[in-house]
């Protein structure tokens, strides 16, 4: 295969600014943090294929940028020098690449303001076959319903394996459509609050009931500074495991942590490893993450990565 993973969703150019004050209708707000206008680039297609590049896999984000701003703020460098496939990246004329600005006041309180630019479903249009069938699998992460519908419509004809990063946005997955991305996904990897939300829309009194009603095959739930429970389907029946945290250094930003933990799992999925590891393996890339604002200012190397690895299962024995 070309590609170890093909990937969707939306791109964002993230700019972070923290206020003295809470924020209130009609009244100023001081920004504390000197660097509110640097870019943090983000979005979770280009978290997962960030990282998972990092850890020289080939990882294909199929993604639009602006052409207005595509070099100049840094984005293209930032995908090359990583060594992300750039093969899918489409250039928008007259556009620029979606962005947002993510407010925290005093109180903890957020506000998050987003511009679609290039990834707006007016530029939405029929994707490329081959980049899905030189694909090992597919990555749905939240877009737009139309990209969304396109990439999971293209993974089915290619019979790529889907993998689904739950998201409770209905307008990229109106209940109809996500029911069908969650009954056609091999892997699903959901937080508390998600898996809750699979459970109310099938009806299922405990999410191991899902495997009864769909095609997958694990589902992995994340429980933040609790680590994470996965689910597998087997032929001697569903195997359950909880796994801890990686805990290593002092948390600066959970911001992203959730696609380290897809990034990181599927790196070891796709080198074979039983699914206990891969879900430490999600743990520890996260871990890293957290220790420093940016959803990908921390990544590792492959080398760093596997010897916080093995440092982590040592001390689980």
């Amino acid at each position: 295969m070309k590609y170890d993973v093909v990937i969707n969703g939306y791109v964002s150019l993230d700019r972070i600014i923290k206020t003295t004050t809470p924020l209130r209708y009609g009244y100023t707000s001081l920004v504390e943090n000197s660097d509110n206008a640097r870019i943090q680039y983000g979005g979770c297609s280009t978290n997962i294929a960030y990282l998972m590049a990092k850890l020289n896999m080939k990882s294909l984000p199929v993604i639009r940028v602006g052409e207005e701003d595509y070099r100049e703020t840094g984005f293209y460098d930032y995908l090359q020098n990583a060594g992300v496939c750039m093969d899918a990246v489409e250039i928008v004329p007259n556009e620029t690449t979606s962005n947002c600005y993510l407010i925290a006041d005093s109180e903890n309180n957020h506000v998050t303001i987003f511009y679609p630019g290039a990834m707006d479903k007016k530029y939405a249009k029929g994707m490329n076959p081959e980049f899905f069938r030189q694909s090992q699998i597919g990555v749905m992460t939240v877009g737009s319903y139309e990209d969304n519908l396109e990439f999971y419509k293209q993974c089915m004809a290619e019979k790529v394996s889907l993998v689904f990063g739950m998201k409770c946005d209905f307008d990229a997955f109106p209940e109809k459509f996500f029911k069908e991305v969650l009954s056609s996904s091999s892997i699903i990897f959901c937080n508390e609050g998600e898996q809750g939300e699979i459970q109310r829309v099938f009806g299922l009194n405990d999410i191991r009931e899902l495997f009864d009603k769909t095609a997958a095959q694990i589902i992995v739930t994340t429980l933040g500074k609790k680590g994470s429970v996965y689910y597998q389907k087997t032929e001697n029946g569903i195997l359950s495991h909880r796994i801890t945290a990686a805990e290593f250094g002092r948390v600066v930003d959970t911001t992203g942590s959730g696609d380290a933990f897809m990034a990181g799992f599927l790196y070891g999925y796709l080198k074979g490893r039983n699914i206990k590891d891969c879900c430490s393996l999600g743990s520890v890339l996260s871990s890293f993450i957290i220790e420093k604002v940016g959803c990908t200012t921390n990544a590792p190397s492959e080398q760093e990565f596997l010897e916080r690895f093995e440092k982590f299962i040592k001390e689980e024995v």
